[in-house]
């Protein structure tokens, strides 16, 4: 996949090409991912791309206006319909529900690596590397139809996420020791 890039945008590494290979080889057993979708955090765009190309009807947001601009470029030039939106985390999407939600969540505790506020947002998921994350599963309830389910890519770094959720493991990769994860949670029966 060819992407136009942006130094003030996430550029797709090991856990962007983890999350889209994960997507790419469930969506047979799972339809959700061929219906209405919604990426949270597109960056470059290159999972809501992935989503798209699957089939789905995909709807993408994203804090940084950056990574809007980008992302409909490289939609644009790939060919593909997605909405994108600026904004946080639901806000942009109103009370709309989806099939299928998607994140590469921000999940590292605060480094200070980053002079750019928009790339540090990007990585940094709060004191703990988790809270970005349990924000996005407190949301999510109010914006998934029943049945649907909420894809994460998540980090051995991370902290514990809230329970109330059915989780099931895909595709698992060690990278220097880092252990990056995809998991699809469901509402627990329970919940």
């Amino acid at each position: 996949m060819n992407l136009r890039k942006d130094g003030r945008v996430y550029e797709p590494a090991e856990d962007s090409w983890l999350l889209c290979a994960t997507l790419e080889r469930a969506a047979t057993r799972f339809p959700e991912l061929r219906g209405a979708v919604l990426e949270l955090g597109t960056g470059s765009g290159i999972v809501a791309l992935t989503l798209a190309a699957l089939g789905g009807v995909v709807t993408a947001t994203d804090l940084n206006p950056h990574a809007i601009a980008l992302a409909r470029r490289n939609a644009r030039v790939a060919g593909h319909h997605i909405e994108f939106l600026q904004g946080d985390l639901f806000e942009p999407v109103g009370d709309r529900r989806f099939d299928a939600i998607v994140c590469n969540p921000p999940y590292l505790p605060p480094g200070g690596e980053y002079d750019d506020r928009w790339l540090a947002l990007a990585v940094e998921g709060g004191p703990t590397g988790t809270e970005f994350t349990q924000q996005l599963l407190t949301g999510a309830p109010r914006h998934l139809r029943p049945g649907g389910g909420v894809w994460l890519l998540l980090s051995s770094l991370m902290g514990e996420l809230p329970e109330g959720w059915e989780r099931e493991r895909f595709d698992e990769q060690n990278f220097d020791g880092e252990i990056l994860r995809v998991e699809r949670l469901s509402l627990s029966i329970s919940s």
